[in-house]
């Protein structure tokens, strides 16, 4: 399976051009056959686009991952997943740290009063520093 990533619709449609033209090499079409087949693909992806409503996912999240496999007869499948987060937003790092029983009593009232897991409670008071 590939994910592809796209972040306007234009990037999606030059992508599909692209693709659109790269089949039509290896299918050896020319002229009008050519034009038709262009054609015929890029339509296929607007409306699967419209299908999936990359357009909210756009505006929601400022990219769009679509999953592109084959099935078992070879023929591909387009589905809109959720979206994951850009490698800049990821985090990489682990800490592990141990705490007494009162150390950890405050920050787990604190993580209640603001409605926020540890992790986030931890990031939020390492960035004070």
């Amino acid at each position: 399976m590939k994910e592809l990533t796209f972040k306007s619709y234009d990037q999606f449609l030059q992508f599909n051009e692209h693709k659109a033209m790269e089949k039509a090499v290896m299918k050896g079409l020319q002229g009008d056959e050519l034009v038709k087949f262009k054609l015929e693909f890029l339509q296929r992806a607007k409306t699967m686009w419209k299908e999936y409503d990359c357009d909210l996912w756009l505006e929601k999240h400022g990219y769009v991952i679509i999953n592109v496999w084959k099935d078992g007869s070879g023929k591909r499948k387009v589905t809109r997943g959720r979206p994951k987060k850009l490698d800049s937003e990821k985090y990489v790092h682990t800490v592990h740290v141990r705490l007494d029983e009162e150390t950890y009593r405050q920050l787990t009232n604190h993580c209640q009063e603001n409605q926020i897991d540890v992790s986030e409670a931890i990031r939020g008071l390492i960035k004070t520093l």
